[in-house]
């Protein structure tokens, strides 16, 4: 679908996840931005696999229906990939020229790029110079399938794709850059967002991306297990699962809850490879000789609402874990009580792409 030039275009922040599909529509206020729209529906089982849409016309389909059911009028989409495949690398070379570099951009990817960088799209930033012969920059990759999958599906649904963006920049940028009342941006953070299926890590430092780090563990490895151990349907296991709570675990003598201790070992198992991907953000760090610690941990995502998980973590990592949505920053306005809009960060980060000029 072509868009005429005399048309004017309207924008939705489209969350194309494995679990779910969601959609933010915004508009600017003198403070912030009013959310004037947003919606989710699940996603057709196996359509979505580690990133790249398999069934295209489900996916199509799925977009329709919640943008019907939503009221969202949109002639574009502001869309975002993540995941394993996905990488984003801080990276010091020799100093050149931005011409230059991007004409060797593939190359120097190449070194961190586990796929073909011919079968990846790659962009990139200069972040400084350190010194005379060097320069920081910003390496991003994402395979070709993810992008042009998603694409597709947004485009059969009448949607013409204006921005492919990074999930967690999204993030970012709707929980910590553009929150007025803490000083996040001015700190070490790490986002940890719990998805379905898969949990990113991504270390900021002062509005700079560090790491970004994929864990193939979320929120349904949870309801899978009280699935399995207590042969429950998928809907009992979800349920049980939002009725419990970790901070029972911390007690210095718990109850006995087995349907906890069957998750424990799951969640400790995330919190193992949390803890790793700062160890070694940490040790870049050193080597470098740049402490800049990680001072607080910012968890969202969908099943970040779990409750107590986020005292849980914190006591496991010895470091303040802050459940954080996009509707607890002040400059988003919303009608009604919306809750904390955990899971609606990415969306709401891609809708802001609009008014990209604006803020």
């Amino acid at each position: 679908m072509r868009l005429s030039p005399f048309r004017k275009k309207s924008f939705v922040g489209l969350d194309l996840g494995s679990h779910a599909i969601k959609a933010v529509q915004l508009e600017r206020t003198a403070t912030g931005w009013r959310v004037t729209r947003h919606s989710t529906t699940p996603t057709p089982e196996g359509a979505i696999k580690d990133g790249v849409v398999i069934d295209g016309d489900a996916v199509t389909e799925s977009i329709r229906r919640l943008l019907k059911s939503g009221h969202i009028h949109a002639t574009c989409a502001n869309i975002g990939v993540a995941g394993a495949t996905v990488v984003v690398r801080n990276v010091r070379i020799p100093k050149m020229p931005e011409a230059t570099l991007r004409k060797s951009i593939r190359f120097e990817a190449g070194r961190y790029v586990p796929t073909s960088v011919e079968d990846s799209f790659i962009e990139f930033e200069i972040l400084g110079y350190p010194d005379d012969g060097q320069m920081d920059v910003l390496i991003v990759a994402a395979p070709k399938d993810v992008v042009e999958s998603r694409v597709k599906a947004c485009q059969a649904a009448g949607l013409e794709v204006e921005v492919v963006d990074l999930e967690p920049f999204a993030s970012y940028r709707a929980l910590v850059e553009t929150d007025a009342e803490h000083d996040w941006a001015e700190k070490t953070v790490a986002i940890v967002d719990i998805g379905a299926h898969t949990t990113s890590v991504s270390v900021v430092s002062k509005g700079v991306f560090s790491m970004t780090r994929a864990i193939p563990q979320g929120g349904s490895t949870l309801t899978g297990a009280l699935k399995q151990y207590f042969k429950l349907t998928d809907a009992d296991a979800e349920s049980g699962k939002t009725q419990l709570d970790f901070r029972e675990l911390l007690s210095d003598a718990p109850q006995e809850n087995p349907p906890l201790r069957v998750l424990q070992p799951h969640v400790d198992e995330l919190i193992r490879e949390i803890r790793r991907s700062l160890n070694y953000y940490q040790s870049q760090q050193t080597d470098a000789g740049q402490p800049n610690p990680v001072t607080q941990v910012l968890l969202s995502g969908g099943s970040a609402k779990m409750n107590g998980l986020a005292g849980y973590m914190s006591q496991k990592l010895a470091l303040e874990v802050t459940p954080l949505g996009v509707f607890d920053n002040p400059r988003f306005l919303v009608t009604e009580d919306e809750g904390h809009g955990l899971e609606m960060s990415v969306a709401s980060g891609l809708a802001m792409r609009a008014f990209a000029r604006a803020a």
